[in-house]
């Protein structure tokens, strides 16, 4: 089930900056002084930004024509870093998530102080480039700028910084062993520029959710799009692939999702537009799905469960709830069948599964061995990441291994299911889709048929020689081939924090104009080397990169400038005087 999530302001933003969304993320303003520079056609193009403006601030579901704007705007004035900032923005909000990275450098590169949070901003927009060195850069950026008190207003991004930080680190060693499969959207008309996710294959038909819908048709106040509906894929030999909506007597302003088998019956998740939702059983009757009696064993009334699964024995029930005495905001519970009218209590999993994250998207497989769920939490790429866990000898679950790329994105990746042969489906909001959250599948390799060749038989000519002395061959030595193995190092973990962290280095002097050579040998003597930097109109001359401050501290004091200063470098850019040691973590 897809989740739809609410919170106090406070925790809200936290968790979808945490996330990478940045649903809350005011705009900056674009002054109409900056931007017209009496051209006529600027002033049409800035009431497009200001329209723009308040649109994004009606909520999530007007951005998309925000962004529209904004890029109309953009073909006027490319190059004003309020507006550059904005689409980078949206982007990030509304996708293609890695279309952001380009319009945010550019704005950067215009105003190094555009925003508090733009090296942060830049750090998600390269880390859905699946670019994790540099999104580490910015992340560590963004928390010394925070650290040096320049920005202390934005204390909240420090540990969001860290998690994804940690993210990073965790997608580059998933890449570094992707797995030895394909993946494809699912053919046909299944998925579309709207959101689909929550594949379920029952009978060999493929039924779905998908947000869809005409421009009449009723949309969610939350975020404007159009509520869940459910659709049904099959194949017919005659027709090829047909997506038909499959109707139900539910209304129109409801989400519902089909979810899995129980006593013959299909569990579906009902959600109303006042955002409360259950579990209910359902049977389609006359070609219409009818929704009948709440699941009450599971169903707590100040709570939302979204998501249920039960393995072919039919003696369990997995679901996901928001219910108070969890880990998290959402956990995974599950109820044993104690008779054949009566089940257990809701169960907490445990620890072991759910985290202080969010959990859900619960699916488990036929036989009962294999739980598969989504989670923000373990050891996530980004998002929501898909995880298995297996069942112990003790009927205990194991610790989750994610499933690895390209299963898992840094984008949120959700409702994982199987059909009886084993195949995967999932949902990924991931860029290079249709758009929103699209389904996914595991790509069968065709099978390789090896055409067998019969081979011709030449029948030589027989020549008679004439006779001759028989030579006795020379026996030449045999030459021995020595094969080496090649070892196969790891990256130090040493190397790896010298390519992220910090660098400094100390200045020794800076003027509006470029110096002479003369002039900088007057005031350093010494034979290192000296690194001309242009940074913020003004000329800085700096020496070395060390990694510790002690060492560029030793290096200002010995090198004869007595007005030297150590400061902070990385990748170019110059953070500021270091007056204290730098701790990445």
């Amino acid at each position: 089930m897809f989740m739809i999530w609410k919170f106090t302001t406070a925790v809200f933003l936290f968790f979808f900056l945490l996330s990478g969304n940045l649903i809350g993320q005011e705009l900056l303003p674009v002054k109409k002084s900056e931007f017209i520079d009496n051209d006529s056609n600027r002033k049409q193009a800035f009431a497009q930004v200001k329209e723009a403006a308040e649109l994004y601030q009606k909520g999530i579901g007007y951005v998309p024509q925000s962004l529209n704007l904004f890029l109309s705007a953009y073909n006027s004035n490319d190059n004003n870093p309020e507006l550059n900032y904005n689409i980078g923005l949206c982007y990030l909000i509304t996708g293609p998530k890695d279309t952001a990275l380009s319009y945010l450098l550019a704005a950067q590169s215009a105003d190094a102080d555009i925003s508090a949070d733009i090296h942060f901003l830049i750090g998600l927009a390269y880390k859905f480039q699946n670019n994790f060195s540099d999104a580490i850069i910015h992340f560590k950026m963004n928390k010394e700028l925070i650290q040096q008190n320049k920005y202390k207003e934005q204390k909240e991004l420090l540990p969001i910084s860290d998690k994804h930080i940690q993210e990073c680190r965790s997608g580059r060693l998933l890449i570094e062993n992707s797995l030895d499969l394909e993946i494809q959207l699912v053919e046909g008309n299944v998925n579309s520029e709207f959101d689909e996710f929550n594949p379920q294959v029952l009978d060999s038909n493929l039924f779905f959710s998908s947000r869809r819908g005409l421009e009449d048709d009723s949309r969610s106040p939350e975020d404007q799009k159009f509520f869940e509906k459910l659709f049904k894929s099959s194949k017919s030999e005659a027709e090829g692939i047909e997506v038909h909506e499959e109707k139900n007597n539910l209304g129109e302003n409801v989400n519902s999702t089909l979810l899995s088998k129980f006593d013959e019956k299909q569990f579906v998740f009902y959600n109303s537009n006042s955002g409360a939702g259950g579990l209910f059983l359902a049977e389609k009757v006359r070609d219409k799905w009818k929704v009948g009696k709440a699941i009450k064993f599971i169903n707590e009334k100040d709570s939302r469960e979204s998501s249920a699964s039960l393995p072919q024995s039919g003696d369990e029930i997995y679901f996901v709830s928001n219910r108070k005495g969890g880990f998290g905001d959402c956990d995974i519970y599950y109820c044993k069948k104690e008779s054949e009218s009566k089940w257990s209590k809701p169960i907490n999993i445990g620890g072991d599964i759910n985290t202080e994250y969010d959990e859900g998207d619960v699916f488990i497989s036929a036989d009962g061995t294999k739980l598969f769920f989504s989670s923000k939490g373990h050891n996530t790429m980004g998002g929501y990441d898909i995880f298995k866990s297996d069942r112990q000898e003790d009927g205990t679950w194991g610790k989750p291994q994610n499933m690895g790329f390209p299963i898992n994105s840094t984008d949120n990746d959700i409702t994982y299911c199987e059909d009886r042969d084993g195949v995967f489906y999932f949902a990924s909001e991931r860029s290079g889709g249709k758009g929103g959250f699209d389904i996914y599948c595991q790509k069968i390799p065709e099978p390789v048929i090896e055409e067998v060749v019969a081979e011709e038989v030449i029948e030589e000519p027989v020549i008679e020689l004439p006779e001759a002395k028989i030579e006795i061959p020379v026996t030449l030595p045999l030459v021995s081939f020595k094969s080496e193995a090649v070892a196969i190092t790891e990256t130090p973990v040493k190397q790896e924090l010298v390519e992220e962290d910090f660098v400094y280095r100390v200045q020794i002097a800076a003027a509006r104009k470029e110096m002479d050579p003369k002039d900088i040998f007057k005031r350093y003597k010494g034979d290192d080397v000296i690194d001309h930097l242009f940074v913020e109109n003004w000329h800085k001359y700096t020496i070395g990169g060390f990694l510790t401050f002690k060492e560029a501290a030793k290096y200002r004091d010995a090198c004869g400038v007595k007005d030297a200063f150590v400061v902070l470098f990385k990748g170019g850019y110059r953070l500021g005087i270091a007056r204290r040691p730098f701790e990445a973590n």
